[in-house]
């Protein structure tokens, strides 16, 4: 009997485990694809928010593994427009990790795209980055900020919560 194969879940498979290695080297856990942000672990969360040299590259060896680009190292060697397409991938998930940290910090209400695996919010970059810059996470009702949030225009809300990220990571690296 012959097994088919979908090509999908293979490629999905295939850029999980290519993107996800050099994660599971550098921080000792297991990943796979259907990993989601959400499902990070705060170690791992905290390494990825900074923003740094150092995340950056961790990113890069995540996207550039999914897409089928290579080791992150060789970012710096991609054609300029396949290295905006990378940085803009990397900003993307930045956003959301960040989004994240806030979440768990009961800052932001629940946002779908935390749930959706990492190699689904890659793979489908374009969809993905298009909803996600339609609407941004809300602000969580808890939040001492909330009537704040509700009094400003609903197009200035998004604006609002992103000026909030400094300070989320600030206070989700002192918190533990």
């Amino acid at each position: 009997m012959v097994k088919i194969l979908d090509m999908f879940e293979q490629k999905r498979h295939l850029g999980a485990k290519k993107g996800f290695g050099p994660w599971s080297n550098r921080f000792r856990i297991r990943f796979d694809d259907r990993t989601s942000i959400h499902q990070l672990d705060n170690s791992v969360l905290k390494y990825l928010i900074r923003g740094d040299g150092d995340s950056s590259d961790a990113l890069y060896d995540l996207i550039m593994g999914i897409t089928g680009l290579g080791p992150g190292h060789r970012f710096q060697y991609l054609e300029s427009a396949m290295r905006m397409v990378v940085t803009d991938m990397t900003l993307f998930l930045l956003d959301l990790l960040r989004f994240e940290a806030m979440y768990r910090l009961g800052w932001l209400d629940d946002y779908p795209l935390l749930s959706r695996p990492i190699v689904d919010l890659v793979q489908g970059f374009e969809k993905e980055s298009a909803a996600a810059k339609q609407q941004c996470p809300s602000l969580a009702p808890a939040h001492p900020s909330y009537a704040l949030y509700l009094s400003q225009f609903e197009s200035d809300r998004n604006s609002f919560v992103r000026r909030l990220i400094p300070d989320a990571i600030q206070k989700f690296y002192a918190e533990g």
